[in-house]
């Protein structure tokens, strides 16, 4: 809660610095915001081409694969982009820091909220694809959209608790920035983002579920393109990591918040 209130006493320095980082984002481009859509729709087209020209992966509950593979993506995206540049925002912004009497927790959220603002622009691309191959017969619109910004929030619980860790870890130990991206790809490829669990052998998919990331990836799937709604146990999961994620983020920022201004 005090976070919270801290947070809100400095809303419009955080709206300030989230417009900057998304304008620094687009400096120079003629496409500017439009690119957070274009983005993902060359990345669709292109697994489009892949695994239905080269590749044609065969699972149950998978078809078309594209707009699987699609839907697990995106918030996968979000999360792991927001903790890549989390791991240097308080670096990078060490001068600010030092200079402005703002709050170090600002500039991990700054982050988080600029990628999340790109990952709702890029929202109408995946409804749009789903319109597209449900008009096309290849699959039905599923009608549990309308519950996506509810799946949405373990990803950015979840995200933030992981970013205000990270950002304050690295500017104590520097090597996890280089440690973090091959984390990050243990965890892509040990949950159902490439792949359904359902169409794994019995040994390794009771080992692969047992991974938080599974439910979270399971609760967003089922609510954009799936159709059934994820189990309630899943979405008991994925909040539940959502929130120890918040707790644990703020309880590591909170023990090193006093070092970070001479580390930096």
């Amino acid at each position: 809660m005090a976070m919270l209130r801290l947070l809100w006493r400095h809303r419009a320095l955080i709206v300030v610095l989230v417009r900057r980082d998304l304008n620094a984002r687009y400096r120079a481009s003629a496409l500017g915001y439009l690119w957070s859509m274009i983005n993902p729709l060359l990345l669709l087209l292109v697994y489009s081409v892949v695994f239905t020209t080269i590749f044609q992966p065969r699972a149950p509950g998978i078809e078309p694969y594209p707009l699987f593979l699609f839907a697990g993506l995106l918030p996968w995206l979000y999360l792991s982009g927001a903790l890549l540049d989390a791991s240097v925002t308080l670096v990078d912004n060490g001068a600010l820091l030092a200079k402005v009497m703002c709050p170090p927790e600002i500039f991990p959220l700054v982050t988080v909220l600029s990628h999340l603002v790109h990952h709702l622009l890029a929202l109408p691309v995946l409804v749009l694809a789903l319109v597209v191959a449900a008009l096309e017969g290849w699959h039905p619109f599923p009608i549990t959209i309308v519950f996506l910004p509810l799946a949405l929030i373990p990803w950015v619980l979840t995200t933030t608790g992981l970013a205000l860790a990270v950002s304050a870890a690295s500017v104590h130990f520097r090597d996890l920035r280089d440690l973090l991206g091959h984390i990050l790809n243990v965890l892509f490829f040990g949950s159902p983002i490439i792949y359904a669990l359902e169409g794994l052998e019995p040994w390794l998919r009771s080992i692969l579920v047992l991974n938080p990331l599974a439910s979270l990836v399971a609760v967003y799937r089922s609510a954009a393109f799936a159709g059934p709604l994820a189990e309630p146990r899943q979405w008991l999961i994925a909040f539940a990591l959502g929130g120890a994620c918040c707790w644990f983020g703020i309880a590591v920022f909170g023990r090193l918040r006093e070092s970070l201004v001479e580390a930096v």
